[in-house]
């Protein structure tokens, strides 16, 4: 028997035209997974944009304020009704609004649970402290309210609604466990072989990311100041992503870089074709997974990682170079792009990676026990 199960998302998440970005990504392997054991109904959902809700944005105060669940309650009672629904999956944590209409209305008979992408009072808490030099003053006045009310919404709503939550890597976990979920699963990323043609040049290593996005930034920042103390002439540091002005400010300031802009899928993968290395500078536990990495491993571009840049990803074979500091990567960039035999030995271990990685049927049976089906 195939039961029915909806999808509470943003619409922008559900566009395949939109751009791609991690949020995405992280959307679509949700519904991958969620589709290999429902027959889904997606409800998609709008942000609230009133003025009262641009001054919350403006001030920083838009905690699980995002939606204006009332306007929705009708017609998401009625497609419970209507589909026989059992099981709701909430994408993202801030639609965990929409889980007091449903269990108003239903109570136990429906379970709920929740897609989170990653912890994010953890990323808020990133946020106004390790980058609150880029935060208006006041947005600093206020980010000590906010982030306990983050922190009270969140275990209120694991408490009180959610039944259940789907996360991306271990460490999450027990995070979520200590924010009081009655039970989680870890869902680890699934990688589809997309090989390109691949004619990689002797020092040319890559990176592609939102640059606004501060761990980003931050990450491939560190990278640039730790090459710049190697004076290497030898390295050619494409960067691919928005927005344009942090991307010239990278290219003016380091000799090395290329700023490519950000790049259309064809583009993207003339780009990446020549890259020896794909760079993956994560240095700090941001919110969620990366799933640049994901993007990379099914290209099957060599891979220079660090150990917090692969959490939520498994393998049995094969691994990826690791550097787990700037200084590290630098050099492993510096010695690895410019010895052709490391580079292509570093794609076989790629691929064996990619071969002995998770697929959405194994996780798919670990889901059908997490929500108690057959």
């Amino acid at each position: 028997m195939v039961h029915k199960a909806l999808f509470i998302s943003n619409i922008n998440f559900l566009n395949d035209s939109t751009k791609e970005g991690g949020v995405r990504v992280c959307t679509q392997e949700y519904l991958s997974l969620i589709k290999n054991v429902f027959d889904v109904v997606l409800f998609p959902v709008e942000y609230e944009m009133s003025l009262i809700y641009r001054i919350r944005v403006k001030l920083g105060l838009n905690i699980y304020h995002d939606y204006k669940p009332e306007i929705y309650a009708l017609d998401l009672i009625n497609s419970i009704k209507s589909h026989n629904i059992k099981v709701v999956f909430l994408n993202l944590g801030n639609t965990s609004t929409f889980s007091k209409i449903v269990k108003d209305a239903f109570g136990d008979s429906i379970q709920i649970v929740l897609c989170s992408h990653g912890n994010e009072s953890g990323d808020f808490l990133h946020d106004i402290t390790r980058f609150s030099i880029v935060m208006p003053w006041y947005k600093k006045l206020l980010s000590s309210f906010a982030m306990g009310n983050m922190l009270k919404k969140e275990v209120l709503f694991r408490h009180n609604y959610i039944d259940g939550v789907l996360t991306v890597s271990n460490v999450e976990v027990a995070l979520e466990k200590w924010l009081g979920a009655k039970k989680v699963m870890m869902v680890f990323r699934t990688i589809t072989p997309d090989p390109i043609e691949w004619n990689p040049k002797s020092g040319c290593v890559g990176f592609i990311g939102d640059l606004s996005h501060s761990p980003n930034r931050h990450g491939i920042t560190e990278v640039c100041e730790a090459i710049k103390k190697l004076e290497s002439d030898n390295i050619d540091l494409r960067i691919v992503g928005s927005p344009q002005e942090i991307g010239n400010m990278l290219a003016d300031k380091y000799s090395f870089v290329t700023y490519v802009g950000y790049l259309d899928q064809t583009k993207l993968l003339s780009e990446v074709s020549n890259w020896s290395f794909f760079l993956n500078p994560v240095f700090y536990y941001s919110r969620g997974v990366s799933t640049k990495f994901a993007k990379a491993l099914s290209w099957g571009l060599p891979i220079i990682t660090t150990t917090i840049g692969y959490r939520g990803y498994d393998w049995k074979e094969g691994n990826p170079i690791i550097a787990n500091n700037p200084a590290d990567m630098a050099k492993v960039i510096n010695d690895g792009a410019l010895n052709m035999d490391m580079v292509y030995q570093a794609s076989n271990e790629i691929k064996k990676m990619v071969a002995t990685s998770p697929t959405l049927d194994r996780i798919g049976i670990e889901l059908k026990s997490f929500i108690g089906i057959e």
